[in-house]
């Protein structure tokens, strides 16, 4: 069985996601290599990288919730929302008071919806938005419903303002810079952006840098994530020799009837498992622990069975 290598990666200044992708490639001269969250060239910090097999798993985490630090500029507007853009609006900032900055940035806890900034990996008719905005076609406005659920503020210090956010999935830090610059009526840019969080399993005190993957010899010292434990909250079963025929041939076999009821099961959080009517998301895990297969178990003619969608022997 191949091991499922997945890796919490520290993406450096002024990389691109793919330059991590590349990299990862050459590293372990492996071809098929994916990874969770795009991150603009001048962020940093945790980009979760898949490899080989693994890359089958990335579609049940690509809606992880993401933790960031910031720090914005006020008074200064760019077209790109970030120190990477063209200064097009300077303001004074002299007016501007700790109160009204706190309360307007709290503001924007909870749903909202939000534009897709010009400057974008977001595509139009299969071309991305940057390519456009570049060479000065006009893009068209986008939006998509995003959440805050935690914001908290670091530090101040005119014109410039830390702060720590926990968002949904496809939000746009520089966006929500832009946005608070606007309600503040001076304009403002996103200056540094640090993520620190992917989902419970991916945090910067769990990532490598790529200097480390340069320095580190021996692959078996580095910080590789189980998968198991990324899939630690989705329902279990353990196969016997005779499922083992069935799984790997990619056919459905029948199972014990799980000792919890899908009532109890659907407790556990949504994002950590998918249920469709009387289907239960399920791993199939071999005699050594191993993971087997991902699939669903679900009630047939009063007999349970797994059906699998991503095998792995």
């Amino acid at each position: 069985m191949n091991f499922l290598r997945i890796i919490n990666i520290n993406k450096p200044k002024d990389w691109t996601s793919f330059d991590v992708v590349r990299f990862v490639k050459r590293r372990f001269n492996e071809k098929k290599v994916g990874h969770i969250g795009t991150l603009d060239p001048m962020a940093t910090g945790v980009l979760p990288v898949f490899l080989g097999q693994a890359t089958r798993l990335i579609p049940l985490f690509n809606n992880l919730d993401k933790s960031y630090c910031a720090i914005c500029k006020f008074g200064e507007s760019t077209d790109t929302y970030d120190a990477k853009g063209k200064v097009i609006e300077t303001n004074d900032t002299s007016f501007l008071n700790p109160q009204e900055i706190n309360e307007t940035f709290y503001s924007f806890l909870g749903q909202r919806e939000q534009q897709i900034p010009a400057f974008s990996a977001s595509k139009i008719k299969g071309v991305p938005a940057y390519k456009l905005a570049r060479k000065g076609f006009k893009v068209p406005i986008k939006f998509r419903t995003v959440i805050f659920h935690e914001l908290e503020v670091e530090s101040l210090l005119i014109p410039f303002f830390q702060f720590r956010v926990k968002c949904s999935k496809g939000t746009y830090i520089r966006t929500l810079v832009n946005d608070l610059g606007l309600l503040l009526k001076v304009g403002a840019h996103l200056t540094s952006l640090k993520r620190l969080a992917c989902g419970k399993m991916f945090h910067i005190n769990n990532s490598v840098t790529i200097n480390e993957l340069k320095i580190i010899g021996d692959d078996t010292d580095l910080p590789w994530i189980s998968p198991l434990k990324l899939l630690n909250h989705v329902y279990t079963v353990s196969a016997t020799t005779h499922m083992m025929t069935f799984i790997k041939n990619g056919r459905q076999v029948e199972v014990p009837k799980p000792i919890e009821t899908i009532k109890n099961i659907k407790k556990y959080p949504e994002n950590e498992l998918s249920i469709e009517s009387n289907q239960i998301q399920t791993k199939v895990l071999d005699s050594n622990h191993n993971l087997v297969a991902i699939g669903y178990v679900m009630c047939e003619n009063n007999s349970w069975l797994f059906k699998p969608t991503k095998v792995f022997i």
